[in-house]
């Protein structure tokens, strides 16, 4: 049986392709930022920013990334496997509809044949 809904599964391998990637992304974020607020001490400095409160607001930033960007990239992934789960229903649902269209089929085969039989 020939496969349905093909942009369907190319969409949801795109979107946890792209889950993935922006997760791996938002850690690297969080690391850029996390060492950024070690070594741009200057950066706050200049901002009116003391250096201990810039290494605070580096930490809180990199943190925020991390978790901001770990939630994006949950829900990205999720939807990926959302549109697959919902292609699986349908296609169980189809098997199921086929097997039942058998079975009925061939119960009214062997009605007719009962009738038949007993009609001579």
């Amino acid at each position: 049986m020939k496969k349905r809904f093909g942009v369907l599964r190319v969409l949801s391998s795109i979107l946890k392709i792209l889950g993935i990637v922006v997760a791996a992304l938002a850690v690297l974020g969080g690391l850029i930022a996390f060492v950024m607020s070690f070594a741009g001490g200057d950066l706050f400095q200049s901002m009116g920013i003391d250096s201990t409160g810039g290494v605070l607001a580096g930490l809180m930033g990199a943190f925020m990334i991390v978790v901001v960007g770990a939630l994006y990239a949950v829900f990205l992934y999720g939807y990926g496997e959302l549109l697959m789960l919902l292609v699986s229903m349908e296609e169980n649902t189809f098997k199921t509809v086929k097997l039942l269209e058998d079975v009925t089929s061939e119960e009214k085969l062997e009605t007719e044949k009962v009738v038949t039989e007993k009609a001579k």
